[in-house]
């Protein structure tokens, strides 16, 4: 599996299955492109099946042992049996649009749902054949459905009537019907980074974990010490009043302490509820998985891999396999008669890291904050931002929080900050782990996350489709308000900063604009976030608009900037 460079990249696992009927382990790794057969036992590894582009889920069809492995970009599923058999499973495939992130299903295989993160979308497939015995069962599409943003998790809920899809980037939520793919309700609130979705042994609650980032804290130290600033949350939303109490104050709690000060939980990534009520919860920013119980306070936490983002559940031996994307490992622990790490299983041989991922690692790294309360992924989402705002010493003080700034395409719009005032992005990285995050900086840091910060590309844009003529009006559109003045091509940003008929809460009056690449990918707009959507920087706010738009002129308008 490994190749022969002494300085290699992570392969990466990034989901987990276990197969009951065959009692078999699988893993799908994304930068590895392998899908693996792993054995608990002797820890050994088999590479089933390597694909054209990254990995990026794994899901076992509930009550058959057929499993689906996704394909990041070209988008593309892999159905085959999830059998421990010495020969290769026979391996179906379906074409699917790009930027596939998750995948589940219903009504035994029947049907398949996948989310296309950055096309705001969803994929439904239908099996063509009636009973669905053989791995190779055809699937077409059936239908699409249209997101109010970038989706990220989704869950079927035990009445096979209700679907709940969360974003990527904000604390946005998506009721949907099942039968028909209709969109009942949108609801919002202030958490952040929802990573995963679990339901309770009793089917009645929806468990997630999120992030919660307080716009009116700031970044000092003693308000990142005691969660002032960040909390890391795993909390639970009855789903008999679901739409109601989706805020985080109306929430349910575990019973056991997540975190508390001197020994955060940065980043919760994976949930898992197993049969004996015990919820996992993998700490993908301090290397840990939290076990907390349903009916107890009593809880605890364990040292896994880097960046543990999966886990897996096997019943009949009461363990749990949790997959280290950072550390190309599988942790497994058993939990019974008390939580303990009784093995590991190591997807190729340790590699010498380059520096891009030596980056990457810090990146995801909450101790690079004090106390592990957060990391840089978790305002920068994925490299992206996460829909909040934060009172930084970006803008050389405190008073006025400002909307998280994406990281994608960094490199090519300095200057940095709201302000305009950081020209060197070595040095800005410097002051963030500083200044923003509490911890000392070093240059072999700062080297790193700058290299890794070099591989991040622009958020690709929602509107891929425009004819040369539509481009061409909303160009002529952007030119005549005079848009291009403050955000020139390629880029679409510029170097100055500029008086826009905005004020922060401290009397600044001068902001440099952000690049408009991928602007259709942003949660909110304008330097606090008051413009919820694209349409109402303009309809509302009436961002820097000198004369009168026509509907015509504005819907031209949209469509250019979504397709940048």
């Amino acid at each position: 599996m490994a190749t022969s460079s002494k300085e290699q990249d992570f392969d990466k696992p990034v989901s987990l299955a276990w197969v009951p009927d065959d009692q078999s382990l699988w893993a799908v790794t994304q930068h590895g492109r392998n899908i693996l057969s792993l054995d608990p036992d002797s820890k050994s590894v088999k590479l089933v099946f390597q694909s054209e582009g990254p990995l990026c889920d794994l899901h076992l069809i509930p009550g058959t042992s057929r499993l689906v492995a996704l394909q990041y970009k070209p988008g593309r599923a892999f159905l085959f049996e999830g059998t421990s058999s010495t020969t290769a499973p026979d391996i179906s495939t379906v074409d699917l649009p790009d930027h596939a992130v998750d995948i589940t299903s219903s009504h035994h295989g029947k049907y398949l749902y996948v989310l296309h993160h950055w096309n705001h979308r969803v994929s439904i497939l239908e099996r063509s054949d009636a009973h669905g015995t053989r791995s190779s069962s055809q699937y077409t599409l059936k239908s699409e459905v249209q997101l109010p943003f970038a989706p990220w998790n989704q869950i079927i809920l035990p009445d096979l009537k209700t679907w709940v899809i969360t974003s990527a980037f904000a604390g946005k939520m998506c009721i949907l019907n099942l039968q028909t793919g209709r969109i009942q309700n949108t609801l919002k609130s202030p958490v952040h980074n929802i990573r995963d979705l679990a339901l309770s042994p009793d089917q009645n609650t929806l468990w997630m974990a999120h992030q919660l980032l307080h716009p009116d804290a700031t970044t000092l130290r003693g308000d990142i010490q005691w969660g002032f600033l960040m909390e890391n949350k795993i909390s639970g939303f009855p789903l008999n009043d679901l739409a109601v109490r989706f805020t985080h104050q109306n929430a349910v709690q575990p019973m056991g302490q997540l975190e508390r000060p001197g020994n955060a939980a940065g980043d919760p990534e994976a949930v898992l509820w197993t049969d004996h009520g015990e919820l996992l919860v993998a700490l993908a920013g301090v290397g840990e998985v939290a076990i907390l119980y349903e009916d107890s306070t009593t809880s605890a936490r364990l040292g896994v891999g880097r960046r543990p983002c999966a886990i897996a559940y096997d019943p009949a031996h009461r363990r749990a396999f949790v997959a280290n994307s950072l550390s190309d490992s599988v942790t497994i622990i058993h939990l019974a008669p008390k939580p303990r790490t009784t093995g590991i299983i190591r997807l190729g041989p340790r590699k010498q890291m380059n520096q891009i991922a030596r980056g990457e690692r810090l990146f995801y790294d909450a101790h690079q904050s004090f106390h592990g309360w957060f990391s840089c992924h978790s305002c920068h989402t994925e490299g992206h931002a996460n829909g909040r705002l934060n009172d930084n010493a970006a803008d050389g003080g405190f008073g006025a929080p400002k909307k998280v700034l994406s990281l994608l395409g960094v490199v090519d719009t300095a200057p940095w900050s709201w302000l305009g005032e950081r020209n060197d992005l070595m040095h800005s990285i410097h002051e963030s782990i500083e200044t923003t995050m509490g911890e000392v900086s070093t240059r072999e840091k700062t080297e790193a996350l700058h290299a890794f910060m070099k591989t991040l590309a622009p958020a690709p844009a929602l509107r891929k489709s425009l004819t040369e003529l539509e481009r061409a009006k909303g160009m002529s559109i952007f030119e005549k308000m005079r848009c291009d003045e403050c955000h020139s091509p390629p880029h679409f940003t510029d170097p100055e900063s500029y008086d826009v008929g905005l004020t922060d809460e401290v009397g600044h009056t001068h902001f440099n604009p952000p690049s408009l690449l991928g602007v259709s990918q942003r949660a909110q707009w304008l330097h606090d976030g008051r413009a919820k959507s694209l349409r109402s920087v303009f309809e509302e706010h009436r961002h820097m608009i000198r004369e009168d738009l026509s509907d015509l002129d504005l819907s031209n308008l949209l469509r250019f900037l979504e397709s940048l």
